[in-house]
């Protein structure tokens, strides 16, 4: 039979380590947490998991901030403004899938017509 694991066997998050980037005040100078935040868009194929593992583990730094990041590597988000990135960052930490689901869904449905307020539709 395997012996469990103890916590006094897992490595400890403290300075030096490779899990201190994990704690909130010390995620890394910029350009370490930009090229995490890439392997993690490309290691998790749907929004929702991807959205939700850099929310996780980079909670040191502001929603605003992840969704700028967030957007420079997911192409399903090409359609969403930083702002909305940072919207379904906060509802998945508020209200989970349900949450970013609703989310989404209104980011989405919404009629951008308004920036484009001066053509003229043919309808």
């Amino acid at each position: 039979m395997p012996e469990a694991l103890s916590v006094e066997a897992a490595p400890a998050a403290s300075e030096g380590s490779e899990l201190a980037w994990l704690t909130p005040r010390d995620h890394g100078t910029p350009a370490q947490a930009l090229a995490r935040i890439r392997v993690l868009c490309q290691q998790f194929p749907d929004l929702h998991s991807a959205l939700l593992a850099v929310l996780a583990t980079h909670q040191g730094l502001a929603r605003e901030i992840l969704g700028v990041a967030v957007k420079q590597f997911r192409r399903d988000l090409d359609d969403l403004s930083p702002a909305d990135v940072a919207s379904l960052l906060t509802s998945l930490w508020n209200g989970g899938k349900q949450g970013f689901e609703a989310t989404l869904r209104s980011r989405r449905k919404g009629d951008r017509k308004a920036a484009m307020s001066w053509v003229k539709s043919d309808d």
